[in-house]
C-alpha cells in the first residue's frame, strides 16, 4: 500500500475544484481516455498514462478559471472522486432526489458498462487542492480499476453542495470554456499571421537572390563576349 501526500508549492492545500473545473476535467478526460484505459502496464504505457493526465492538467490550468494550478495527480484523484460520486448517486447509493452534477453525468456516460471503482470504503479520497493523504493500490490489469482506502479521509469538495450560491452553473462552464477556445483561436491567428510574414520575408529574400543570380549571369555573358580568346565572339 502506497501512501501519497501532495501539497502545493507553498506547502498548503490548494483550493477546491469548482463545478466548472470538474466538468472541463471530464470533457478533457474524454479526449485521452483510450490512453488512460490501456490494459498493459509496461513502463512505456505508465508514462503515456501520466502524460495523458498531465495533458488534462495543462489544459485545465490553461483555462485559468480559479487561478490555481492543478497537478496531474490532483486531476487523477479528482476524476476518481467524481466517478465514485456519480456511481453512488446514479446507481442507488445516494438519496433518490439527489441530482447529479454535469461532471458526474459525463463520468457515468464515459464509464457506461465499465466496472465500478473497487474497494472504496468510507467516502471519497481527499482531493481538495493538492490533497492530504490518499492510499492507492492499483491492479496490474487496469489503470482505472483502483482500490482507494479512504476510511480516515473526507472530501472537502463534498461539503460544498452544487446548489449553493456562488457555484458555477453548467451554462457558465460552457461560456468560460467558449472564451478559452476563443483565446486559443486568437493565439492561433497570431501564429498564422507571424508565419505568413515569415513566409513573405523568405519569398522576398528568394527574389533578391534570383535577381542577384540573373545579374551575375548577365555579367558572365558580358565578360565572355569581351574576351578576345572566346571562339564564339
Amino acid at each position: 500500500m502506497l501512501i501519497v501526500k501532495y501539497f502545493n508549492s507553498r506547502g498548503f492545500r490548494a483550493s477546491y475544484f469548482t463545478a466548472a473545473e470538474q466538468q472541463l476535467l471530464m470533457e478533457f478526460y474524454e479526449e485521452v481516455k483510450d490512453t488512460i484505459r490501456k490494459k498493459v502496464n509496461t513502463n512505456a504505457i505508465i508514462k503515456e498514462r501520466e502524460k495523458a493526465w498531465q495533458t488534462i492538467a495543462d489544459r485545465l490550468n490553461a483555462t485559468n478559471l480559479t487561478g490555481h494550478k492543478r497537478t496531474w495527480q490532483q486531476v487523477k484523484i479528482k476524476y476518481k472522486n467524481i466517478l465514485q460520486a456519480a456511481h453512488r448517486t446514479g446507481t442507488g447509493g445516494g438519496p433518490p432526489s439527489q441530482d447529479m452534477t454535469p461532471a458526474e453525468e459525463l463520468a457515468l456516460h464515459l464509464n457506461k458498462g465499465r466496472p465500478v471503482i473497487e474497494g472504496i470504503q468510507g467516502g471519497p479520497v481527499t482531493d481538495s487542492g493538492e490533497c492530504t493523504y490518499a492510499a492507492a493500490e492499483c491492479t496490474s490489469a487496469d489503470e482505472e480499476t483502483v482500490s482507494l482506502d479512504s476510511r480516515r479521509l473526507e472530501d472537502p469538495d463534498a461539503a460544498q453542495s452544487p446548489k449553493q450560491p456562488g457555484n458555477i452553473t453548467s451554462q457558465t462552464v460552457r461560456t468560460l470554456y467558449a472564451k478559452h477556445l476563443e483565446r486559443q483561436i486568437e493565439l492561433a491567428d497570431v501564429k498564422i499571421t507571424l508565419k505568413k510574414r515569415k513566409l513573405q520575408e523568405m519569398e522576398l529574400d528568394l527574389e533578391i537572390k534570383r535577381r542577384t543570380l540573373r545579374k551575375l549571369d548577365l555579367e558572365i555573358q558580358k565578360l565572355q563576349r569581351e574576351d578576345p580568346s572566346n571562339p564564339d565572339k
